[in-house]
């Protein structure tokens, strides 16, 4: 999880490094209502789906500042399994979805969790 400062910082700089425009990251472990700052000028974007009573499971997508993200639309779990963030980057839809499936029943989760992106997604989609 990234719950531990230097996770995040060294995340952060990582992405940096290597130029990730986009980064869909699973097993973020943060409380809904107190997720920690895990931004900063070259990463100011981000959008979470935490567990809402536990640090557990928990998914992000974060956006570098490169990218002119206009959002639309979200739609997240409150168990922290998966974020559908929609929005435009230079005028082009763009749909990404953030997915982290249970180790159990993995199936009907993944059934149930695309129906739910077929109700949104638009343009090019993007799933990680």
């Amino acid at each position: 999880g990234l719950n531990v400062p230097e996770r995040r910082t060294h995340l952060l700089r990582d992405l940096r490094k290597t130029q990730i425009s986009v980064a869909m990251l699973q097993e973020t472990h943060f409380l809904e209502g107190f997720s920690p700052k895990l931004r900063n000028r070259y990463y100011p974007n981000n959008f979470f789906s935490n567990h809402n009573t536990a640090r557990k499971a928990g998914v992000a997508i974060i956006l570098s500042a490169d990218l002119d993200f206009k959002e639309l639309d979200k739609i997240f779990d409150t168990q922290g399994r998966f974020l559908f963030l929609k929005g435009t980057i230079a005028d082009k839809l763009y749909t990404f979805a953030s997915i982290y499936a249970p180790n159990t029943n993995q199936a009907r989760f993944l059934r149930r969790t695309l129906r739910k992106l077929k109700g949104l997604a638009e343009g090019a989609i993007i799933i990680g």
